[in-house]
């Protein structure tokens, strides 16, 4: 991650916090006026909502160091009795040092303002605080324990997802590099130079894909490349039985997608749809932005899917999986089958353009 990217996500952190700080001064204000209604200097709405706005904000400021504490001594099976004194004994002293600063800004404030009414007794704000703090402390550092089991939860979800693409690798290189060789040795004989081009063609796609097998996304482009070098293989297989019409709206090329989305879909149409019929077939990709989705559609007009087939395959399985763990609700797959007619594959994802990957930590899993 660049130092412009950190920037931003610290910035975008800080903003929650003091947001979230902000929201609950809101809430409070009427309670701090109401409960002083009757003392005999009463505090305006302005006044109560200052108040009320400094108290909050002085956590603000702790706010950090105790998402901090609670990532460095988590409250897990893993010394939860160590980890769990630790915070017991820090509870004491974050509370005492949000009542000191408490003190100081409202002095500070009170000097700059020219106003003479005394502030707050130090030892009124630590009888009157002081237990209300510490459970504050015990509350910011359960959320940091939520943050902690939700990061762990989308690693592992993460790391599910590259499972799949890994095995969807495994998958594809065998059986593909097995059937594109023996067709190679039948070129050879027949036609040297269609041979020479597809065992060129293999050399290509193999090196681009060694180049982003660490990579969970890729750019709409890149994964168009990769189709391409692919399709060139299968046009000098087939000959001219097959035919691919690629329709895909410049706005959408920078888009971010799933490393492997088309390959293996293009390549369960061939095997199925296209390849079983003497005249070959046609496959038609569409890509195009509409609502902030991407929305991708692949079909052919080959034999279409057996009933169940739509469960089998190289492709459809792995890519139904993996969409649900990277996009959730976010995404829909659908598939429709036409006896004869072939098979229309429609694919919607939230559209958001690839950021750079050169710094990308998520890679070098």
């Amino acid at each position: 991650m660049d130092f412009k990217s950190l920037i931003k996500k610290h910035w975008k952190v800080a903003s929650a916090i003091v947001g979230f700080w902000l929201f609950l001064a809101l809430l409070f204000t009427p309670q701090i006026y109401l409960s002083n209604l009757r003392s005999p200097t009463p505090l305006t709405w302005t006044r109560a909502f200052l108040a009320t706005v400094i108290l909050f904000q002085v956590w603000s400021v702790l706010t950090p160091l105790l998402l901090w504490l609670g990532r460095r001594f988590p409250l897990e099976r893993h010394r939860l009795l160590r980890n769990l004194a630790i915070h017991l004994l820090l509870s004491g002293p974050v509370a005492l040092a949000h009542i000191f600063l408490l003190q100081i800004i409202t002095t500070l404030l009170l000097t700059w303002s020219r106003s003479y009414q005394p502030p707050v007794p130090l030892m009124a704000l630590v009888i009157g605080l002081g237990a209300t703090n510490v459970m504050v402390y015990w509350g910011i550092v359960a959320v940091s324990q939520a943050i902690n089991y939700f990061r762990k939860y989308q690693e592992r979800e993460f790391r599910l997802a590259q499972a799949q693409l890994h095995s969807l690798r495994m998958q594809l290189h065998p059986h593909f590099l097995f059937n594109t060789l023996n067709a190679i040795a039948e070129l050879v004989y027949s036609d040297p130079k269609a041979a020479d081009r597809c065992i060129l063609s293999v050399s290509e796609l193999l090196r681009f894909s060694l180049e982003s097998h660490r990579t969970q996304e890729v750019t709409l482009k890149e994964e168009i490349d990769f189709l391409e070098k692919y399709l060139e293989i299968q046009k000098t297989l087939m000959r001219d039985r097959l035919r691919v019409r690629l329709n895909v709206d410049p706005e959408t090329l920078d888009a971010s997608v799933p490393n492997m989305l088309l390959q293996p879909l293009v390549e369960n149409a061939i095997k199925h749809g296209i390849s079983p019929r003497p005249e070959g077939g046609n496959i038609e990709i569409h890509a195009k932005r509409l609502d902030g989705k991407l929305h991708v559609e692949i079909s052919d007009d080959g034999l279409g899917l057996r009933e169940q087939q739509d469960s089998d395959g190289v492709g459809l399985v792995n890519t139904r999986e993996r969409l649900k763990h990277l996009y959730g609700a976010a995404h829909a797959f659908n598939l429709s089958s036409f006896p004869g007619r072939g098979v229309t594959i429609r694919i919607s994802l939230p559209f958001r353009e690839a950021e750079d990957r050169s710094n990308d930590t998520n890679a070098d899993y």
